[in-house]
C-alpha cells in the first residue's frame, strides 16, 4: 500500500514540474512587444520569433504604431513596407521603447553586427563631410592647429 501512495505521489509531482519546467525552457524571454489601435481600441501584439533578418509583418492595417517594446537582446529593425526593403524607419535597440511611429513589418539583427554597421556609416558620413569641406582648397579654422592637436594629444596620452 506504502508503495502505491509513494508512486502516486510522485507521478504527482512529476505531472506538476514538468510542464513549468518545459515551459520554462521554451520562453527564454524574449520577445518584441508592440501596442496598435484597432478599431479605436488599443491592441498589444508580440513577435516571439526573433530569427535574424526575417522580416514579420506587424497586425496592424493603416502602420500606426502607438509603443514598442523591445524586450530582447537583438536590434529591431521597424520598415514602413511589408517586405523589410530599403531603410528602417527605426532602430530600437535591446531593451528600449519608442512611440507613435509608422511601420508595418519588423526584422531583426544582432546587436554587434547592428553596432558595426551603425560605426561604419559614421565614418563615412565623416569622410565625406570631410571631402566637401576642403574640396575647394579654402583654409578651415583649425587647419593650421594639426601641430598643437598632436601636442595636446601627446601630452594627455602621456598622462593617462
Amino acid at each position: 500500500m506504502r508503495l502505491r501512495t509513494t508512486a502516486v505521489a510522485l507521478v504527482g509531482a512529476l505531472a506538476l514540474t514538468l510542464p513549468a519546467g518545459a515551459q520554462a525552457f521554451a520562453d527564454d524571454g524574449q520577445a518584441f512587444n508592440y501596442v496598435f489601435l484597432k478599431d479605436g481600441e488599443s491592441q498589444l501584439a508580440q513577435i516571439s520569433d526573433l530569427t535574424e533578418s526575417k522580416c514579420h509583418k506587424l497586425a496592424v492595417t493603416d502602420g500606426a504604431v502607438q509603443e514598442i517594446a523591445n524586450d530582447s537582446d537583438m536590434v529591431a529593425l521597424l520598415f514602413d513596407n511589408a517586405t523589410c526593403s530599403g531603410e528602417p524607419v527605426v532602430a530600437a535597440g535591446p531593451g528600449e521603447k519608442v512611440g507613435d511611429i509608422k511601420a508595418v513589418a519588423v526584422a531583426f539583427e544582432h546587436a554587434e553586427r547592428a553596432e558595426q554597421a551603425e560605426q561604419a556609416e559614421h565614418a563615412d558620413h565623416a569622410e565625406h563631410a570631410d571631402h566637401a569641406d576642403h574640396a575647394d582648397g579654402a583654409a578651415m579654422p583649425g587647419d593650421d592647429a594639426d601641430e598643437d592637436g598632436d601636442l595636446f594629444k601627446r601630452i594627455f596620452s602621456s598622462m593617462g
